[in-house]
């Protein structure tokens, strides 16, 4: 596991966002124990819902893949981590892991295979699609350095008001609206993502009495249907605050510079700290009012799938 995390460390260390660094820390950990211990915790633990395969080349892992369980009927299984030295590319390793990784996909019974992929790593995304994976969303985190002290949109005639809670099931109905259902299929929409419980209600009044944490939440209303809504969140705790919108497909086109106006006026006021939107890439409109606002790109990310076949436990 140690050569494993060292492997993935190295390909992907300009990729790496704070939960990957935090799941690469613990392989590292692991790998770090005696061996008898480390092969009886990744025994224990890991191997029923975490799997992999390797290429040794000289006593040395060069390629790596790795797979995950996504749900308790075994249904869908992630693929991940798919990492070669940059010395040993060219030679065929990558598409041989991914067929290694799809038999045991289709050994353990899985009915789906999913993976994601850096939207600019051509090179991947077509090795995918030559293995039938098709894409079926995107996603991408916008970065802005700090909020501006008058941000661009903050003239226009959308109406919008404060969302007594984002916990609502007009939220929830318009998260879901907003997002395709294909996009749904690899990442529904929880509720429990759109959830203020009373605590958390309490926790944000009491940030803001004391100043260490602003919570806002906006929404633009056709009659009693909810078409847009912002959320803002700022800590002091934390290095960057955070934004997200929705917007009605019917409605698209003509809320969006609104509701980022209106969230970076809420976080101008909140502090300067850099602020992270993370976004549907299936929301153009959405994506060119980001950059219009002076957001670029962080990470941009495609997810595909690909449907396990009988045949797949002969490849």
């Amino acid at each position: 596991m140690r050569q494993v995390a060292d492997l993935v460390g190295t390909v992907f260390a300009e990729e790496l966002d704070a939960r990957g660094r935090n799941a690469l820390r613990e392989m590292q950990v692991v790998g770090r124990l005696s061996p008898m211990l480390g092969d009886t915790l990744s025994l224990a633990l890991l191997n029923e819902y975490i799997s992999g395969q390797v290429w040794i080349e000289d006593g040395r892992i060069i390629g790596n893949v790795t797979l995950q369980c996504m749900d308790q009927a075994g249904s869908r299984w992630r693929i991940s981590n798919v990492a070669v030295l940059p010395s040993h590319r060219r030679r065929g390793i990558a598409r041989t892991l991914m067929l290694a990784a799809l038999r045991e996909i289709a050994q353990r019974e899985g009915n789906w295979a999913v993976l994601q992929v850096r939207a600019d790593n051509l090179g991947a995304h077509d090795l995918y699609g030559d293995l039938d994976f098709e894409d079926v969303a995107r996603d991408a985190i916008y970065r802005l350095p700090a909020p501006p002290a008058e941000p661009n949109g903050a003239e226009t005639a959308a109406r919008l008001e404060p969302l007594r809670a984002w916990s609502s099931k007009v939220v929830l109905e318009l998260a879901q609206a907003a997002r395709a259902p294909l996009a749904q299929w690899a990442q529904p929409v929880r509720s429990m993502d759109y959830e203020v419980r009373f605590t958390a209600l309490a926790g944000e009044w009491l940030g803001r009495l004391t100043g260490f944490y602003q919570a806002e939440r906006w929404g633009a209303w056709q009659g009693q249907q909810l078409m847009g809504a912002v959320e803002t969140i700022a800590s002091r705790t934390s290095e960057h605050a955070t934004m997200r919108f929705l917007v009605r497909p019917a409605a698209r086109g003509s809320l969006e510079q609104a509701l980022i106006a209106r969230g970076l006026r809420s976080l101008a006021r909140a502090g300067s700290n850099p602020v992270l939107v993370e976004h549907d890439g299936e929301h153009r409109e959405g994506i060119a009012a980001l950059r219009d606002a002076g957001f670029r790109v962080q990470r941009d990310l495609i997810t595909m799938r690909r449907a396990i076949r009988p045949q797949d436990i002969r490849l």
